[in-house]
């Protein structure tokens, strides 16, 4: 594997770097979702990074991708703001573009790209979480279209999506089958919640959304009839590798500070940087940056040669996560009680870090998967 980065990647780690720090760290912002920061990043191009140029993307790589991705959790701040777009990014638009039929690319990629439409992912039910193959969401095929009926839960961008894939049973004998559905917010039997009020990532709204005799054209099932379990699986992958590559920047990031802190604040007549525990802290921050970057380029290499990633991005999400957290709660830590304080971000930087193990499968899902595919 070859980890040089080329010279048109770096160019464009740089640009994401310089719009990120100029454009999307507004403190205004940092609890809410913005339309205007959504504006600018899809004028940007990051929306459509790794979208074919006949939908209007940039066509870029994945491992473009990660390097990019890693570069706008380094420089934005707002954890919340890089999810909703992550979400946007990878298990609804992209889901569409590589599962989708050629009416739907047609139909909705391009206004994906553009930021015209905002998409979610409807997998969770208030019973069905980890076990997600439990849900009772329910479609039935009538004509030349599907009812739906049912309840999601937890549905990241829930409150702005135009755009759902949800997921619903459509067979139950002789097996219980699953079938995937591209839902516009605006078809007739879909209502979506309110904003669920949550401890982080304020900028991502999160609601419910119910299906009520929900009315959904047959050209509108993604993959084919009762393939939905492999695409639900198919877009777990995607979620765990990549909406994950932020995480790496962010950990960057709050290390960078905490090395600053430690140079420049005293205590007892020494610098920081000169007691021990502190350093071990900050050298275990650097070890998790470095491990997670190497498991990133696996992953994006593998997906580039157009392999599995399942059992990796497993591994991957389930290691970023736990040091994404650790990394926030040592450097509040060495922060002490100015870390504490709402004007130094750090507790904001933890609240937002804490859910990532949870959502995309908990981690001790991550650990079961983990054991079922390498033992």
């Amino acid at each position: 594997m070859n980890f040089e980065i080329t010279k048109e990647q770096r160019q464009l780690k740089k640009e994401t770097m310089e719009f990120a720090r100029k454009n999307l760290n507004k403190p205004e912002y940092y609890e809410k979702f913005s339309e205007e920061l959504w504006e600018k990043t899809a004028r940007f191009g990051l929306l459509g990074l790794v979208i074919g140029e006949e939908y209007g993307g940039l066509g870029e790589d994945y491992t473009t991708a990660a390097l990019v991705f890693e570069a706008l959790g380094y420089a934005c701040h707002d954890s919340g703001f890089v999810f909703a777009v992550n979400n946007h990014i990878w298990v609804c638009q992209n889901l569409i573009y590589l599962y989708g039929s050629e009416t739907l690319r047609q139909t909705y990629v391009k206004r994906m790209v553009s930021g015209e439409l905002k998409g979610a992912i409807a997998i969770t039910e208030a019973q069905a979480g980890s076990d997600a193959l439990g849900m009772s969401t329910a479609a039935a095929k009538e004509g030349d279209h599907y009812i739906i009926n049912g309840s999601k839960m937890f549905i990241s961008n829930g409150p702005i999506a135009d755009v759902f894939v949800v997921f619903a049973v459509t067979e139950h004998e002789p097996r219980k089958k699953i079938t995937a559905f591209v839902v516009e917010k605006s078809f007739e039997g879909l209502t979506v919640g309110p904003d669920i009020e949550k401890m982080g990532l304020g900028a991502c709204p999160t609601s419910e959304i119910v299906l009520e005799n929900c009315i959904v054209p047959e050209e509108n099932v993604l993959g084919q009839p009762g393939q939905g379990d492999l695409i639900m699986g198919f877009a777990l992958e995607w979620e765990r590798c990549f909406e994950f590559v932020p995480h790496i920047g962010a950990m960057r990031r709050m290390m960078e500070r905490c090395v600053e802190h430690v140079h420049t604040r005293k205590q007892f007549g020494r610098e920081l940087s000169q007691y021990q525990a502190l350093t071990h802290q900050i050298a275990e921050m650097k070890l998790a940056v470095e491990m997670a970057r190497l498991m990133m380029y696996k992953i994006a290499w593998l997906k580039d040669q157009g392999q599995s990633a399942f059992l990796e991005s497993s591994l991957f999400k389930l290691f970023v996560s736990e040091h994404y957290i650790k990394t926030c709660r040592d450097a509040m830590q060495i922060f002490g009680a100015y870390g504490y304080t709402k004007e130094y971000h750090m507790e904001r930087e933890l609240r937002d870090a804490l859910a990532c193990s949870i959502y995309s499968g908990t981690n001790e899902m991550q650990k079961n998967t983990i054991f079922q595919l390498a033992f």
